[in-house]
């Protein structure tokens, strides 16, 4: 019998801790004193808020952080990943952001500088994301990423990751996609399952928004003013935001800003970066045109309509007293079909005017046939009593200045609240490999998310406002009620405002 054996049945012989068992009692209560003693942190660079997010990881189920740049949220994220993966036996880490480099190269590479400057040899096998403890009892963290093209199945693996403890980190969390918040939630039935979400709050709905109204998570907020190097106007962290950051974006954006308000003071903006239609819904809400319409029953009520096989948006729309009255919404993210509109539109009882959508549900061919009869889709809808008429469409960029500018005559109905949210989250795609903190960039495209679609629809309302007469009556012309941001542009649309637009289905 070997001595090592030998101390390991008197000790339970004994009843005595083992040596891990009194590692695990010295630092699972305390994760700032593991960061100093264990890994790489020094202890003069230890400050408030840093200590805040630790002790909350340790003390709540879920911890929501809302920071500004540069404040070192990675740094202590990817530090109390390993302080949870050493400190609670067996354990599982699981950490997310949205692009594969944002895992590896900002989450991860911390958690290897972490690991491998250790000031006590840790142990396990370190790849480029994952650390494997004892796989045979799931001891281990692991990184990915979240891409709308493979949320599905990642939403799926992400519930199979069981354990005694588990601790799950979104990191930059504001583009985590709403499946993978709603996998996590299966993983929180356990109550020894944490979850750390944390980044730049640069959307103002959604889920990672959301949590700061919700009396479950417990939100920490770290400004770029709670910083030891602006307090005390020198650096005393290396890497952290001070004040010459803070007057560089105070000067460049103002400190009204939502750049200010997210870099800065890590708060949500009024609305979102990068979306469409954001600065516009912001100004309804702040002018009470947002949840105050009712149905007008002397009115006629027209439908806009974005169909698709699987996701199809619908607007409910009333022209009255030179406004745009957005009265109710519908959204199928099944791929009900027909048959069910149908059905939806005759238990809404309105008086309907004329149901417009978009012109690709005209096309002919195979894949513009329905999925439940075979049929063309104009037919089949044209069978069950809805006889659409087609938008024509401009360019893309003629249809966001219609949809832009039509936001200043919309007023929206409570029961419109969804398509509301819809319009909020239509947004342009993010280029991650050229945008800085400082200046993001975007692509000439939406991002694939359920708003998209609901912008698509809303386009339809407002090229149909701007560029044709509805019901016989000229609604919106080029010079009336909206301003013409783009005068001098030369789309085919500026001169022919009723002869060009809308055409009767077949």
């Amino acid at each position: 019998m070997t001595v090592a054996i030998a101390e390991s049945k008197l000790q339970q012989i004994t009843k005595q801790p083992t040596k891990q068992q009194k590692f695990i009692a010295k630092y699972q209560p305390d994760p700032i004193r593991f960061q100093i003693d264990c890994l790489d942190v020094n202890p003069a660079y230890v400050w408030s808020k840093m200590v805040e997010v630790a002790e909350s990881v340790r003390d709540y189920q879920k911890t929501c952080v809302y920071a500004g740049h540069s404040v070192s949220k990675t740094f202590e994220a990817a530090r109390l990943a390993l302080w949870f993966l050493f400190t609670h036996k067996p354990s599982t880490v699981i950490s997310t952001a949205p692009t594969f480099d944002q895992v590896e190269k900002i989450l991860w590479k911390e958690i290897h500088l972490a690991h491998t400057n250790a000031k006590i040899p840790l142990g396990g096998r370190l790849t480029a994301t994952q650390l494997d403890i004892d796989p045979a009892r799931k001891w281990f963290a692991y990184g990915f990423a979240t891409k709308p093209d493979t949320v599905t199945g990642e939403a799926t693996r992400f519930q199979g990751y069981h354990n005694e403890y588990v601790l799950i980190i979104f990191d930059e969390a504001a583009g985590i996609l709403p499946q993978i918040w709603k996998a996590s939630e299966h993983l929180l039935a356990n109550p020894n399952c944490k979850i750390l979400v944390i980044g730049n709050p640069t959307s103002a709905y959604g889920s990672f928004a959301d949590c700061e109204n919700d009396p479950t998570w417990h939100c920490v907020n770290i400004s770029v003013k709670d910083t030891p190097n602006y307090i005390e106007d020198r650096q005393v962290i290396p890497g952290v935001s001070g004040r010459d950051y803070e007057a560089m974006i105070r000067n460049k954006y103002g400190e009204d800003s939502n750049e200010y308000a997210i870099r800065i003071l890590g708060r949500k903006p009024e609305y979102s970066v990068g979306t469409y239609l954001g600065k516009g819904l912001a100004k309804a809400e702040q002018d009470g045109r947002v949840g105050l319409i009712v149905h007008d029953a002397t009115q006629p009520v027209y439908t806009f309509s974005d169909l698709g096989d699987v996701y199809s948006a619908w607007w409910f729309v009333q022209f009255i007293k030179g406004f745009v009255h957005l009265i109710d919404f519908y959204y199928d993210s099944e791929g009900r079909g027909l048959p069910v509109y149908a059905t939806m539109l005759q238990d809404k009882r309105y008086v309907y005017g004329d149901h417009f959508t978009l012109p690709d549900v005209f096309e002919t061919g195979s894949n513009k046939k329905s999925l439940h009869t075979g049929q063309y889709t104009v037919d089949v809808a044209k069978s069950l009593g809805i006889k659409f008429k087609s938008i024509d469409i401009p360019s893309r960029d003629d249809c966001i200045r219609a949809a832009q500018d039509l936001m200043n005559v919309c007023k929206f109905a409570s029961a419109a609240q969804e398509g509301v949210d819809g319009l909020y989250d239509w947004r342009k795609r993010k280029n991650e490999a050229l945008s800085t903190p400082d200046k993001p960039v975007y692509f000439d495209e939406a991002v694939k998310s359920w708003g998209r679609h609901v912008g698509d629809a809303f386009c339809g309302v407002a090229v149909a406002y701007r560029y044709t007469s509805i019901g016989g009556r000229v609604i919106g012309s080029l010079t009336q009620n909206l301003p013409r941001r783009d005068a001098g542009n030369q789309s085919p649309y500026n001169n022919n405002v009723l002869t060009r637009g809308l055409r009767c289905s077949r």
